[in-house]
């Protein structure tokens, strides 16, 4: 994936959004500076694994971005060191304990990768020793949907930006 090209398209409708949105619903922000290779690396011996490879491919262009989709944050690598992020998802996961028969897997197969910072949903992606590494779920009370891969994540996410667009667009011209 391309992601110089994707950050701007998906920044691009966030900014249309941000147009639009007289009542302010939702933050538009920017994406964060990218993370370095080290920063990567030190994650990776922290967790024990690698990375998946899309993950760590939007990880070296935008580590991480507020606000993504409506209240949705993706995790940047600081995000993994126990901060309000990973606190929230770990309160949500807990949530849904048992989570295995929901999803087909339990919770040391996967990881967070996103949370809303108001709402009940949780990105988690599987885990590399797993039959389907990089997969990701999202949760908000049940399984909403799940995507082959971050790549497949992050452009349904900017879809649901278009779709959010769109909306505002009919309630203005209403």
């Amino acid at each position: 994936m391309d992601w110089k090209r994707e950050l701007v398209i998906a920044q691009l409708v966030k900014q249309k959004i941000a147009d639009v949105d007289v009542d302010q619903l939702w933050e538009s922000t920017l994406p964060e500076v990218a993370a370095v290779e080290a920063q990567l690396h030190v994650l990776e011996q922290r967790l024990d694994h690698s990375l998946d490879p899309q993950y760590r491919a939007f990880l070296l262009h935008a580590n991480g971005w507020r606000a993504f989709m409506q209240y949705i944050d993706v995790f940047g690598v600081g995000d993994f060191e126990g901060g309000p992020r990973a606190k929230r998802a770990n309160q949500l996961i807990a949530s849904l304990e048992p989570i295995e028969p929901i999803c087909g897997f339990c919770m040391k197969d996967l990881m967070p990768i996103a949370v809303s910072s108001l709402d009940i949903d949780v990105m988690l992606m599987t885990r590399p020793h797993t039959a389907s590494p990089g997969k990701i779920f999202w949760f908000a009370g049940g399984l909403i949907d799940s995507f082959t891969g971050f790549d497949d994540w992050f452009l349904a996410m900017v879809d649901y930006n278009r779709q959010e667009y769109q909306r505002l667009v009919g309630d203005a011209n209403a």
